[in-house]
């Protein structure tokens, strides 16, 4: 096999791939059960329930949310966004880079949606990989500032267009607005770890 077909399967988006082919299955996993749209029906599989995490422990959906949708609809719209922004940085940083930026992004969204919800007295069942989403859109503005060697050709004013499009979407599916912007800033915080990380050793 040649050097071109060895690079082109090296830089193949495989996070983002399996991360898209787990949120599928789930999917079709949820739906054989009962209709995904049913909240009741989500918890069972994992969904954030607010007393569930604060009263009985269960931190464990903060993750197992990650992979849930309510309908086709909020899959879609999420699947696509991740594979736009995901294929772009995955190129650009790596594997492993884009899965941690995912996850943690992810996690830490949920967790300040939980901590909030607390706060406001607000029981609520909460499912969707946008917290992770915006936490490669906070990695994708950080790289079109500050790291345009991770997005390749994709301009300012290309990256300020999704982040608008992006923040209109949240805001106007009356969905979780405090995952979507943790989700955004922790991305943004990562992506400039990881720079830093690169630079300490010496990298590009």
């Amino acid at each position: 096999m040649d050097q071109y077909r060895l690079n082109k399967i090296k830089n193949a988006p495989f996070v983002v791939i399996g991360l898209m082919a787990v949120n599928c299955l789930l999917f079709l996993l949820v739906e054989i059960g009962g209709p995904s749209e049913n909240a009741r029906h989500l918890y069972r599989w994992g969904a954030m329930l607010t007393s569930a995490v604060r009263d009985k422990g269960e931190y464990w959906r903060l993750f197992t949310s990650l992979f849930l949708h309510f309908g086709i609809a909020h899959l879609g719209s999420n699947m696509l966004v991740l594979f736009a922004l995901g294929t772009l940085l995955e190129k650009g940083l790596g594997h492993w880079r884009v899965l941690l930026i995912y996850l943690l992004s992810g996690l830490g969204a949920n967790l300040v949606s939980q901590l909030w919800h607390v706060k406001t007295g607000q029981e609520v069942v909460s499912a969707g990989a946008s917290g992770a989403v915006f936490g490669l859109m906070g990695a994708v503005v950080f790289a079109g500032l500050f790291a345009k060697e991770w997005v390749g050709s994709l301009s300012l004013p290309q990256v300020a267009l999704m982040l608008i499009l992006s923040l209109y979407h949240g805001v106007n599916e009356a969905v979780d607005d405090a995952a979507h912007l943790s989700g955004l800033a922790i991305g943004f915080l990562l992506a400039l770890l990881l720079l830093r990380r690169k630079r300490s050793l010496g990298g590009p």
